[in-house]
């Protein structure tokens, strides 16, 4: 595994795990895990799984320069699924990367290798090719192609999943 994306593993379960395990929607069954990391655009992507959260990551290329950036500012980032909206993350102690979040609560997980499978799923996903890769904001279009009266969340969107009872109005 790439050395950048190691780090990023050991500072969340050595720095940030030991604070969350108290959290309500921490998942004992969950570990920290980096799952499907390849390179896009020069940069390490993949999906971080912790016990509290599972988001989209990417670490920075050689020729990124984030320095100017404040955390929590957005760059987009564009897959063959369409552009994504990602935002700088630089806690302290771990390597600035970009996010995007997938799950904000892994509750629902029951296991490693489901959150695991799940993961490498929505990699696949990011990968397939749109109608519209040009489009800005994928999630809206997606909202507009399906005539649903609320937004989709990224996550859905990825999945393939509608939320509950939309399917039916």
């Amino acid at each position: 595994m790439d050395p950048a994306v190691d780090r990023l593993v050991t500072a969340y379960r050595d720095l940030v795990q030991p604070r969350m395990r108290l959290l309500p929607m921490y998942n004992p069954e969950l570990k920290v895990e980096a799952v499907s990391f390849k390179i896009h655009e020069g940069r390490p992507c993949g999906v971080l799984l912790t016990p509290w959260f599972m988001n989209l990551v990417l670490l920075p290329a050689e020729h990124d320069e984030w320095s100017g950036m404040a955390p929590g500012e957005n760059l987009r980032v564009t897959f063959p699924a369409g552009d994504y909206l990602c935002m700088l993350s630089m806690p302290e102690g771990i390597p600035p990367h970009l996010s995007l979040p997938l799950f904000n609560s892994v509750e629902g997980f029951v296991d490693q290798d489901t959150a695991c499978r799940v993961a490498e799923e929505i990699m696949q996903r990011l990968y397939v090719q749109t109608d519209d890769p040009t489009q800005a904001t994928p999630v809206d279009a997606e909202l507009n192609k399906s005539g649903l009266k609320r937004r989709l969340s990224r996550r859905a969107m990825l999945m393939g999943l509608l939320p509950p009872g939309d399917d039916k109005k």
